[in-house]
């Protein structure tokens, strides 16, 4: 029997204690975006601060749709005349005449959901405000960082205890999961160029790990403690 510890970190239980859950149902969620969005319209317009406010078209309370108007100021003779548009929909909820800004908070159903999954099959043992606690008995490890995507089946081969030497990669490793204590730049790249379906390791710096989120690498990369 295995218990499975999940930081929640601001997600919000949608299971109890005693709950029987199966691998990948959705256990918590939180809303991860509702857009505010400020301007500063004295700067859009070309004029001071104090004087915005005889441009505007919409004010606090006012709904307002993407693309709707909110201040305008006409040029002579009609030419050179400018239109400042809402970025988003919402509603005006604040304008500071000292300042020119404007605020316009985004629309509730807007917001956007972010899911957490549960690995495994199990059973509630522990849900708190802090943790979701999940007793199975499959054999099962969490890890303490993922990077990559996607659900892979392959051997485990271990290529080292210490640092992994980039040398010692080769082809061997091709449709395998590589195991390594410590892994720089060098060794992973090479690894996935290989064709490594997955990394795990006890030690890839974050700064690698953010290197990997932006270049979108779908190959899942986990960190693990020393204990695991």
């Amino acid at each position: 029997m295995t218990l499975l510890s999940i930081l929640l970190n601001g997600f919000v239980p949608k299971v109890s204690i005693g709950d029987k859950v199966i691998a990948g149902q959705v256990i918590a969620e939180k809303n991860t975006k509702r857009s505010d969005e400020k301007g500063d319209l004295g700067k859009l317009l070309g004029v001071s601060p104090q004087k915005v406010s005889k441009y505007l078209t919409r004010r606090p309370g006012d709904r307002v749709e993407e693309g709707t108007v909110i201040a305008v100021k006409k040029g002579s003779l009609g030419l050179g005349t400018k239109k400042i548009e809402s970025p988003i929909a919402g509603t005006v909820f604040k304008f500071d005449g000292e300042t020119g800004f404007i605020y316009i908070r985004g629309r509730r159903e807007d917001a956007e959901t972010e899911n957490l999954f549960s690995p495994v099959d199990g059973t509630i043992e522990l849900c708190d405000n802090k943790k979701i606690v999940i007793k199975t008995d499959k054999e099962a490890i969490l890890a303490d960082k993922v990077s990559g995507r996607g659900i892979v089946q392959a051997e485990i081969t271990l290529l080292g205890k210490d640092e992994i030497d980039p040398a010692g990669i080769n082809g061997k490793i091709r449709g395998k999961i590589i195991l390594g204590k410590v892994f720089q730049r060098e060794a992973i790249s090479k690894a996935l160029g290989i064709g490594a379906l997955g990394i795990i390791s006890q030690n890839i710096s974050d700064e690698e790990f953010e290197d990997l989120a932006k270049k979108n690498i779908d190959t899942p990369i986990f960190i693990i403690n020393e204990e695991n």
